[in-house]
């Protein structure tokens, strides 16, 4: 049987070696009446496509604050968080290999009187109904839109 010292030290470097096909990204659908704010994407992986506000989360920033901070970058808009949506799980085939996308979909509002304004980031934006979504969003995305669409029907309208 091996020493606990040295299963320990194997455990350490081989969490050290999982982040290299794992990212953790924040997403935030924002809510005004019955629609929800989307972009289309600027970066890969899914450039040109509709996608939610989202992000990679960096080192020492809490999920909750990625979300907020993207939606702040990506549209020049401050958001008050409302609950979660739900995490998802998204496998995409880079040239080298494999990578294993997670993101965590916050619900939120427009805490703030600025209308959205897309930045380089962000091709463009627009106010659409979750219930339709758009052919042209990544099917995490259209995942995402079905789960804020029954998060959105239990709440009263969440903006002004």
């Amino acid at each position: 049987m091996m020493p606990r010292s040295v299963r320990a030290r194997e455990r350490a470097v081989h969490k050290e070696g999982l982040d290299e096909g794992i990212r953790v990204m924040a997403a935030v659908a924002v809510i005004r009446g019955r629609k929800v704010l989307a972009i289309r994407e600027e970066d890969e992986p899914h450039r040109g496509k509709w996608v939610l506000p989202q992000g990679y989360v960096e080192r020492g920033e809490t999920v909750a604050d990625a979300a907020r901070r993207e939606a702040r970058e990506e549209l020049g808009i401050e958001v008050e968080l409302r609950g979660l949506v739900g995490v998802y799980d998204e496998m995409i085939q880079s040239e080298r290999r494999e990578v294993h996308y997670i993101t965590v979909c916050y619900l939120g509002s427009i805490a703030d009187s600025e209308a959205p304004r897309p930045s380089a980031e962000a091709i463009d934006s627009a106010w659409i109904d979750p219930n339709v979504g758009s052919r042209e969003s990544p099917l995490v995305t259209k995942r995402m839109l079905e789960d804020v669409s029954r998060a959105a029907a239990r709440r009263r309208p969440l903006s002004r």
